[in-house]
């Protein structure tokens, strides 16, 4: 019926769509697609383009000379009024463009030693490990040292002082040139009295009432206890576990053997439903402080009957030993830990662990809705 038509009829094909796409082209990586690229030889584009326009510029002067007309009476008027400039200054001026190729004295410049130097002098000023924002403890060591050493008025003190101020000192990290200098171990990590002040346990094997008389001591890494920042668990521990989800707390408790010493305890199972138990998305914190301390209130018992039974019973006013591990970041933590802040009569805290799962780049996680 139309044997000659112009447009060809699509037998039954589907119309193309986006998802008809090659996938192999789809695939292909930006960097190599044809739009991209090109820009090392930008450099090269600028210097053809002012070429071509230098070309183009002297071919229309002499086309505006053979032609005549307007351009050509503004271009001579241009040409005169640039003529008398230059002779009054004393020398003919004429168009000299700046091309990147051209530049010889710039590049012979920056060739140059001294240069060069220069520039590695300002690379090193500018380096982030020298210049920190922050605080750059390397430096601050090196600063105290020299301040130490020279007794701050920057005259150097001499071998007798520095030993004399070394044996007065409590910290060994300030120890230097005259008694440090047959030892393995940096200085940094000998002040054990600062580190046991600040973290409460030492780095050190051998326990010592005088730190610092042990700290002298020290001359290899084999007397540093490797494991001393592990946890130090004893069998009267309890280990309570706080989980903060979007829209629950949970706590459960278990002693040194794994056994649980009393059944999970949630804001759903204790009575907290529907709009108790926080707006929206959000778990609310007094459920989270609610549910914690409904637990230990609970727990406390338990533990002093299971202590009884083992016959190691809770002496008087003794307190009970715990492990707090809070998992999760969701608003029933802050509530859940203030609840075992409030219960400081009966149980101390002796760690605080945060055992959230942080992904490193391990397993894809499962899909679907987080409750």
């Amino acid at each position: 019926m139309l044997k000659s038509s112009i447009v060809l009829l699509r037998r039954g094909k589907p119309r193309p769509r986006a998802g008809m796409f090659p996938e192999k082209y789809r695939r292909v990586p930006t960097l190599l697609k044809p739009q991209q690229g090109g820009q090392q030889y930008f450099n090269e584009f600028l210097i053809r383009s002012a070429n071509d326009a230098l070309e183009a510029q002297q071919q229309g002067y002499g086309s505006a000379f053979r032609v005549g007309g307007s351009g050509a009476a503004r271009i001579l008027a241009d040409g005169n009024a640039t003529a008398a400039d230059g002779i009054h200054d004393g020398e003919i001026s004429s168009v000299h463009p700046r091309l990147p190729q051209a530049d010889i004295d710039g590049v012979l410049q920056r060739s140059r030693a001294e240069t060069i130097q220069a520039e590695l002098k300002q690379l090193v000023a500018q380096d982030g490990f020298i210049s920190q924002r922050g605080f750059n403890e390397r430096l601050w060591y090196e600063q105290e040292h020299h301040r130490l050493r020279t007794h701050g008025d920057g005259v150097e003190a001499s071998p007798s002082e520095v030993a004399a101020t070394a044996a007065a000192s409590s910290s060994t990290a300030e120890a230097v040139s005259a008694t440090g200098e047959g030892r393995a171990v940096p200085e940094r990590i000998l002040g054990d009295d600062y580190f046991q002040s600040k973290f409460g346990y030492s780095l050190l094997k051998g326990r010592s009432p005088d730190a610092s008389a042990v700290a002298d001591n020290v001359k290899a890494y084999a007397q540093l206890d490797l494991w001393g920042e592990m946890p130090m668990y004893s069998r009267d521990f309890v280990f309570l576990y706080l989980v903060s989800r979007r829209r629950n707390t949970y706590a459960v408790a278990y002693d040194y053997d794994g056994k649980r010493l009393l059944p999970t305890y949630t804001a759903g199972n204790r009575g907290l439903k529907g709009g108790d138990r926080g707006f929206r998305g959000d778990g609310s914190t007094d459920n989270g402080h609610q549910v914690t301390s409904m637990y230990l209130n609970d727990l406390l018992p338990k533990i002093r009957e299971a202590r009884a039974a083992s016959g190691r019973p809770l002496g008087r006013g003794e307190k009970i030993d715990l492990v707090v591990r809070v998992m999760g970041f969701y608003n029933g933590r802050q509530g859940a830990v203030r609840a075992v802040q409030d219960r400081s009569a009966d149980f101390r805290v002796r760690y605080l662990e945060d055992v959230t799962p942080f992904p490193l780049n391990g397993p894809k996680m499962p899909r679907g809705v987080f409750r």
